[in-house]
């Protein structure tokens, strides 16, 4: 026969071993990812210029191994809610663009062109603001050097 002090004593316990699990599972929605900014680039290579404006970055990069450029767009604020977004990069040799627009939680694009040997320029936007880097990162195809 269980006293009643035992009776007791383990919904006691057993309340307080739900309160742990209810206490872990708040605790674990806490372990939320990283924000656009925070997280891994999206292109390869290596970054080679960002524009900062007032509502976003654009950044650019460049692979010497696949001779590529790439761009992306991220929002200062409100990562997670879709939002007008834009990225572009163009190739000086022959006016070729790349780009990419529309309402997006976290990033536009990436987009990437191949521009061994020329020039490019790279702009973004973020809502109604927008940045253009002019031409620039011209790549020397001769001297192996970008």
């Amino acid at each position: 026969m269980v006293s009643r002090m035992g009776v007791l004593r383990h919904a006691v316990m057993r309340r307080g071993a739900v309160a742990l699990a209810a206490a872990g599972l708040a605790l674990a929605g806490t372990a939320v990812a990283a924000p656009a900014q925070a997280a891994a680039p999206v292109c390869e290579g290596t970054k080679v210029d960002t524009l900062d404006y007032a509502t976003g970055y654009t950044y650019l990069y460049y692979s010497a191994a696949t001779g590529r450029n790439c761009a992306y767009t991220v929002p200062k604020s409100g990562s997670g809610t879709a939002q007008l977004m834009f990225v572009g990069l163009t190739r000086a040799s022959d006016n070729t663009v790349v780009s990419d627009v529309g309402d997006y939680k976290y990033h536009a694009g990436p987009v990437y062109l191949d521009a061994r040997g020329t020039c490019v320029q790279f702009n973004g936007q973020v809502r109604s603001v927008s940045a253009n880097s002019g031409w620039g990162h011209c790549g020397n195809l001769s001297a192996g050097v970008r």
